[in-house]
């Protein structure tokens, strides 16, 4: 399996403490005692909760410009944060056997409404000591995430060895709650590699109108400041700003902001000349960044609006949407569907149902009050497959619990992708955040299945990112052939310092013998300094199409991957790209060589944690430590 080191499917079930993990009690002592009488650890639990719960949009939080790495697993945010724990609260002579013991006592007495709350108020405090967030957002976002962390905390493999190992180091204990696992793949034969033929001319080409990452803020409010301490602003909370600088603009501003509903309306009533279309992919991403302060009626009110106002202007158009990682309340929460009750998320299901019943077959609804995803057949010899993502994400905190195929979804895709292949039908996989992004063995995994089924497999379209970029999927023997591109598309939303923007597709038509494939696709934007100009009315135009513009044979994976090499070593084509990808608002910070190296490792690498595959673009044939390279801030 090449890089893989699968060690095969390993169940992750909720822990168990036996007597050797921890020191024995002490007379009457209460685990509700222990636990008062260790304020520093019981600190380090709640940092470490903290690491894990507040996304990246907060934890640490920075504003910047787009950028093409990854967001950081979990255990390299652990890191960022645990050396501030330690300075700030002295724990360097913690020892082993106190820290395990000390772990266990937590185990035991967090489940307690006392220490629940009395863990809230601690991680209030923490969070402002670190500076992790305003004060304000530190309180809010602790008591929304609080108790679901208990709650995943108490449920989860992170055995007091495991949690002292992270602090402590591999003399401790080892840290490794996300291990490999591996799906299986029928024993079909795989048939020989067929790439798509260029369609006949005159052959039918259908547009697919893509949107993803709309981020409606209900709260948006022109003139207000566009740059206040809270990690998203032009709010009603974000206050006015100085005198020498301007308030947000009308129609949306080039900050940390999100959009207006009149901007979003704008977008959909302005959408004549870039159609007609066929059908809408639609990758989720619906409510704003406030993250910190969301409810679940809130996240439903966002639903319900913004599908409404698709619906009134695409009409008849049939729209096939995917879950976003912001639909959720806390953020990025998505238990697995074995987790009932009020902690799951049958709320948010049963409303998507509900609200998108007229788009979706009873066959596709099914799975989704299930686990979030679902597949139908939009035309004759056409599969689409919309994914859940967020059992690949590496923010989704539930995933401590068991992150082995959650939901069983990756298995399921590969039954029916081996369907569609005995049927002789193409697929279209929809889905949020892109597999280059996903947590290692769920992103590997994928990668596999990909390969396996690369003569069905004719697209792949996500979102997330909020730029305008690709990742290429190559053959696993030799990392060299390619064999499939995911598209990611630019958002709508402006967040942080970007133009709106949407995405239209040109596919190999409805025709007996299509091969569904991308034949080229256009980039449609909103200029936002045009369009806040006193008077003026919004104007959304073609920023640009990709063959046109990129010189492209075809938009075939070879195509991709070859721009890819020639934007290495030509600075005026990767400067167009740098452009693009920022939709038409880049950074003023120039990009340096290695920016440049790894804006493009990132185009490549559909698999995540695989250096390897930028291996060619060092002139050396080195590898590329992206590691060393700028972080990805967090804007998603």
């Amino acid at each position: 399996m090449g890089e893989a080191a699968y060690l095969g499917t390993r169940a992750m079930p909720r822990h168990g403490v036996s007597p050797d993990q921890g020191h024995p009690r002490s007379g009457g002592e209460t685990e509700s005692d222990r636990l008062r009488g260790c304020p520093r650890l019981r600190l380090l639990w709640i940092g470490l909760a903290l690491a894990l719960a507040l996304p990246d949009s907060l934890v640490l939080w920075a504003p910047a410009g787009a950028h093409p790495l990854p967001s950081q697993s979990h255990p390299a945010r652990f890191g960022r944060l645990v050396p501030q724990l330690r300075n700030a609260f002295g724990w360097w002579n913690l020892t082993c056997p106190v820290c395990k013991g000390l772990f266990t006592a937590i185990d035991f007495g967090l489940k307690k409404e006392p220490s629940v709350a009395w863990m809230g108020s601690m991680a209030t405090k923490l969070c402002k000591l670190l500076k992790i967030a305003p004060p304000t957002v530190c309180q809010s976002a602790v008591q929304l995430f609080e108790d679901d962390m208990v709650e995943v905390w108490t449920r989860s493999v992170l055995s007091p060895s495991e949690a002292c190992g992270l602090l402590l180091g591999n003399t401790c204990g080892h840290w490794d709650i996300f291990s490999s696992w591996n799906i299986s793949l029928p024993a079909v034969p795989k048939p020989s590699p067929q790439p798509p033929k260029p369609p006949a001319p005159g052959a039918p080409v259908s547009r697919i109108l893509f949107l993803t990452d709309l981020h409606w803020d209900h709260d948006y409010l022109e003139g207000t400041d566009p740059d206040c301490e809270n990690p998203l602003c032009c709010r009603q909370d974000s206050g006015l700003p100085p005198t020498s600088r301007p308030g947000a603009g009308y129609w949306g501003e080039y900050s940390k902001c999100d959009l207006p509903l009149r901007t979003l309306e704008s977008l959909l009533s302005g959408l004549g000349p870039a159609g007609p279309f066929d059908m809408v992919y639609w990758t989720g991403d619906i409510p704003a960044h406030n993250v910190w302060h969301q409810s679940r009626q809130d996240q439903l009110r966002a639903l319900t609006t913004v599908t409404a106002l698709v619906k009134k202007f695409l009409g008849p158009v049939p729209v096939y949407p995917a879950v976003g990682n912001h639909e959720s309340t806390p953020v990025n929460g998505f238990p697995p569907p074995f987790i009932e009750g009020n902690y799951s998320s049958s709320w948010l299901y049963e409303a998507m149902a509900k609200v998108w019943e007229s788009w979706l077959p009873a066959e596709a609804l099914h799975t989704l009050r299930i686990g979030g995803f679902y597949a139908l057949s939009p035309r004759p010899g056409l599969r689409l497959i919309s994914l859940n993502m967020n059992f690949c994400s590496r923010e989704n905190f539930w995933l401590l619990i068991n992150s082995t195929d959650p939901a069983g979804q990756l298995q399921w895709l590969v039954g029916e992708l081996q369907a569609a292949e005995d049927r002789g039908d193409k697929v279209h996989i929809i889905g949020h955040i892109p597999p280059g992004h996903c947590l290692k063995s769920w992103s590997w995994n994928y990668y596999r299945i990909v390969a396996r089924y690369e003569n069905t497999l004719a697209g792949q379209f996500f979102g997330h990112t909020h730029v305008d970029e690709f990742e290429v999927f190559y053959d696993e023997e030799t990392l060299s052939r390619p064999l499939s591109v995911a598209f990611l598309a630019p958002s709508a939303t402006t967040y942080i310092g970007l133009n709106p923007g949407y995405r239209v597709y040109q596919i190999d038509g409805n025709y007996p013998g299509s091969s569904h494939v991308v034949l080229d696709h256009e980039t449609y934007i909103l200029n936002l300094t045009q369009a806040n100009e006193p008077g003026a009315t919004p104007h959304w135009q073609r920023l640009y199409r990709a063959r046109e513009t990129y010189g492209l044979p075809n938009a075939l994976p070879a195509a991709w991957h070859d721009l890819v090499y020639r934007m290495r070593g030509d600075t005026q084509l990767f400067q167009t790209f740098w452009f693009l990808y920022h939709k038409g608002h880049p950074p003023s910070e120039p990009c340096g060589m290695p920016c440049r190296l790894t804006t493009l490792c990132a185009q490549l690498s559909a698999r995540s944690d695989s250096p390897a595959l930028c291996r060619h673009l060092v002139p050396d044939g080195g590898l590329l430590d992206v590691q060393s390279l700028q972080p990805r801030p967090p804007f998603c």
